[in-house]
């Protein structure tokens, strides 16, 4: 009998065990040959990687940028921004301390060089993603945004009273195109953890705050509580008037609407404007910048 050891492909049959790190047990369909186990590869984290430009893990508060290492993030605050000071890491939804904590009081917030924004630019298609927990809600206060001058910018950022955003979607040769979204209407949120949540299931929870037991007595849904918001633009260099930008909150299109932008390239600004300020407070964490509108699937 003739024994081989390729990775399971055409020809094979997959074995039952479905976990990354499991062995890849096949079955030969041709008779008197069997197929030695093989090792799955770990799938690269993002889970979607085409069209990216830069992700960051901030896995214990690192600004390293995940994907090919060539976008190194900044810590701010007050002072100054410096490419070896990394800020304090913060618990993350998964209930581990690999995200970052951002605190508004000392002006802090994490600055993407400007190469992360080149290939975003203009009106070129993109999508920015980020986890956010928002500690203390305050207007304005920016979850990221890009550009220069007053109206070329783009991004996304508080309104008013807990659960309204808008999303900044500049061009320079028409009036602002901001948009004002409320998650407070008509919309399903993920229920909270109960009062004494097993670890696993308050740590899955998009709602979460890591396990949090205080998390269950939050007065609102957006305050104190991890959610994965997504802002996508597809050119409509056609002019039909379609609906080429989306704002996404935990996998869900809240709202799609058509604009056309013109955003200038800049350093990208993670928890403040492109000024250094109206800073939020809480924390973020897995940062995506792609140079394509991703569809609803690969949110």
């Amino acid at each position: 009998m003739t024994v081989v050891a390729p990775l399971c492909g055409a020809g094979a049959k997959y074995g039952s065990q479905q976990t990354w790190a499991s062995k890849c047990v096949c079955t030969s369909t041709q008779p008197g040959v069997t197929i030695l186990p093989s090792v799955s590869p770990q799938p690269t984290a993002p889970e979607y990687e085409y069209d990216l430009v830069a992700y960051y893990a901030m896995d214990e508060g690192s600004l390293a940028d995940g994907h090919d290492g060539a976008h190194r993030g900044r810590a701010c605050s007050t002072a100054a921004c410096d490419t070896e000071q990394s800020l304090a890491a913060a618990l993350a939804r998964d209930g581990g301390y690999d995200a970052v904590s951002l605190d508004a009081s000392s002006n802090q917030f994490i600055r993407l060089p400007y190469a992360t924004t080149v290939p975003i630019s203009e009106d070129k298609p993109r999508t920015i993603c980020l986890w956010a927990r928002i500690e203390t809600w305050a207007d304005n206060a920016r979850l990221f945004e890009y550009g220069q001058g007053p109206t070329q910018r783009f991004g996304l950022r508080t309104y008013k009273i807990p659960g309204h955003f808008s999303v900044i979607s500049h061009d320079r040769k028409q009036p602002s195109t901001n948009v004002t979204v409320d998650l407070n209407a008509n919309r399903l949120v993920a229920q909270r953890p109960t009062p004494r949540p097993t670890p696993e299931s308050a740590s899955r929870r998009l709602d979460s705050d890591g396990g949090n037991a205080a998390s269950a007595s939050r007065p609102n849904p957006w305050v104190g509580t991890w959610h994965h918001y997504c802002v996508t633009y597809a050119a409509d260099r056609a002019k039909r008037n379609r609906r080429n930008v989306t704002f996404y909150v935990d996998g869900v299109a809240e709202k799609t609407w058509n604009a056309t932008v013109n955003t200038s390239a800049s350093p990208l600004y993670i928890g403040a404007d492109v000024l250094g300020s109206h800073t939020l407070d809480g924390a973020v964490d897995e940062v995506y910048v792609y140079e394509k509108a991703l569809d609803a699937w690969q949110i």
